[in-house]
Order: structure tokens, then sequence, then C-alpha cells
């Protein structure tokens, strides 16, 4: 059994995912397997991938999985968590270069804590000298966000406790996954990695920051920063991880920041970007799944194992200075 399986998932990725792994065949470590799910790619990604793995024999284990549709990240991961046999499960996105010992320190951090059962990354801006994502938190306004996303590089230098990780480059204990499940295959794309960090904080898993663990992230090189399939599945997935996770008192504790946050995102897609029937479609859409999502809500706070005063502990208060600033500076300039 290899110490770590990493699924990469790819669509129309050929101009990506070969420097991807170009930095996975430079790993300080050699002991994982490499499981490439292709999600019914159009540009040859195939017939690349084929060519540089018979030139370049990154891991004695690599399996390419072809599928014959788009199954979105979540379905792709699913896909290659079928084949995954590593003691731990790795994600990385096919538009990311990890530096040599990025997966060593996540292994090395995932090893020295059994309480852990996501270990996230730092991703920085692809040749930029800003975070991209120092993991994952969630703010009292019940909404996921990127930890120090536009801040200098410099910063978030220490090893902590946090409330998730971004699933373009993380690390997942295979035992926190058979206990709570994986992702979400209904979210297709975007915030899938929202409601694992939150199913993972309710069960009671950790979430470690490891800021060594370096990736370097050509920030939505695949689906583009306003492209409507992310607005689209922003707003919509948004919603589901409200529904599945958030406990009713919470929801209440919070409702204020909630309400002030929904008419927020109304004006910044709606009046300021011109997408009323996009917003409206993922409102809509996300609304017809509701019952599924109800069911899914039933089957996880049933078992969960941590209080509401945990969760408000690790929640980001939305008037907390540098997350407040973060968010009125994206929603003037961006």
């Amino acid at each position: 059994m290899p110490r770590a399986s990493i699924i990469v998932v790819n669509y129309n990725g050929r101009e990506l995912i070969l420097d991807c792994l170009k930095a996975l065949e430079s790993q300080s470590i050699k002991d994982f397997e490499i499981i490439i799910v292709d999600n019914g790619s159009l540009d040859n990604s195939i017939d690349e991938i084929k060519n540089f793995l018979e030139v370049n024999p990154i891991s004695p284990l690599i399996k390419l999985i072809p599928l014959g549709k788009n199954y979105g990240f979540a379905g792709g991961c699913l896909k290659g968590l079928d084949y995954a046999k590593g003691q731990y499960i790795a994600l990385l996105n096919n538009d990311t270069e990890p530096d040599s010992n990025w997966l060593e320190e996540l292994v090395t951090a995932m090893d020295s804590d059994p309480n852990v059962g996501i270990c996230a990354s730092k991703l920085i801006d692809y040749g930029n000298d800003i975070i991209d994502s120092a993991g994952d938190g969630f703010s009292t306004c019940l909404k996921g966000f990127k930890r120090g996303e536009g801040r200098e590089v410099s910063l978030y230098n220490v090893k902590q406790y946090i409330f998730g990780a971004c699933a373009g480059a993380a690390l997942y204990r295979r035992k926190m996954i058979e206990e709570i499940g994986f992702l979400d295959e209904d979210f297709f794309l975007i915030h899938e990695d929202t409601d694992l960090n939150f199913r993972a904080q309710l069960y009671g898993w950790k979430v470690l920051y490891v800021p060594t663990a370096i990736v370097h992230h050509k920030v939505r090189s695949s689906i583009g920063e306003m492209s409507e399939i992310a607005i689209y599945y922003t707003v919509r997935n948004r919603e589901f991880v409200r529904i599945k996770n958030v406990p009713i008192w919470l929801f209440i504790r919070f409702f204020p920041e909630f309400i002030i946050t929904i008419m927020a995102e109304f004006i910044y897609f709606v009046i300021k970007h011109k997408y009323f029937m996009l917003y409206l479609k993922a409102k809509r859409d996300a609304l017809k799944l509701l019952p599924k999502m109800l069911k899914k809500r039933e089957a996880i706070l049933k078992n969960r194992k941590v209080s509401n005063k945990y969760l408000i502990n690790i929640m980001t208060p939305v008037w907390q200075k540098e997350f407040f600033r973060a968010k009125i500076k994206k929603f003037l300039y961006e």
C-alpha cells in the first residue's frame, strides 16, 4: 500500500497538466501513486498524458482513468477514489505546480496528529508573490472563503488548526473519509471542499494548515474567475453548504449577517456584473434540490459530535478587520 494516492482531475487541461506532472516527478518522497482522472476531455489531453508518461516514470504506480463524460471536480475525484490504494488521499488541481517537498510536508504533518483528518497547503498565485489560499475559513455570514487571499506571500507562516482546506491541494485521512464520506458529486465543482470541511468539523476531525506545503496555482485557469460556470456553481453551491451543514441555532444566531451577505451577493452579481438570469437560475436550481439536500442534512447532523460553541469558535466573524476589508475590496474592485 502506498503512503498516499494523489488524484488529479483533468478536463481539457492539455496546456496545464504536464507541468503539474513534472512537478510531481520531483517530489522528495516517492511512496505514492498518481491517479489521473480525465473528465471526457476534447483537447487530446489523454494522448499528451500518455506520451509524457512513456518517457517520464514519475511513480511505480500511475493510473489513467478516462471517463466518457465530464463528472465535474467532485465526481472526478470520487471516480479516482475508487482506484486509490493509499493510506492518505491527496487532491491536486491540474493547474498547480507543487514544490518538491509538498507531499512530504503534508504526510509528515498528518502522521504527527491522529486527530487531524485534513491537511491544507499554502497556495500561491502562480508567477506572483501573493497568496491564493492559506487554507479555508467559514465566516459568520455563513459562507466559505479563502484565508489570506490576495495577501503578501510572506504572511500566514504559522502551522495551526483552521476551518478547512482548499481541495485544489490538500491531504485527507482515509479513516476520516470512511467515516464521513468524501466530496458530494451533486456540487459538480466549487464549494465541494467547503461542504467536506464543514462535515469534518461537525464530526470532530481537525484541519491542520501546513504553511511549508507550498503549491503554485494558476488560479481559475480552467474555468475563469468570473465565467458563467464559476458564478453559477458559486451561487448555487453556497446554498447547498448551508442547507446540508449549518445547525439551525447557528443560522438563527447569525441571521442578520446572513441577510446582509445575501443582499451584497445580489448587488455584486446582478447589479454590478449584470448576471440576473444566471443568478436566478442558480437559486432556482438550489431550490429544486432542496429535498435531497435536506435528506443529506438529516444524516449529517444526526451524528454530529461537536457543540455550537465549538463551531462558533472556529468561524470567522464577519466584522473581523482583515476579513471585512478583503470583502469590501473584492466587492468594489473585482
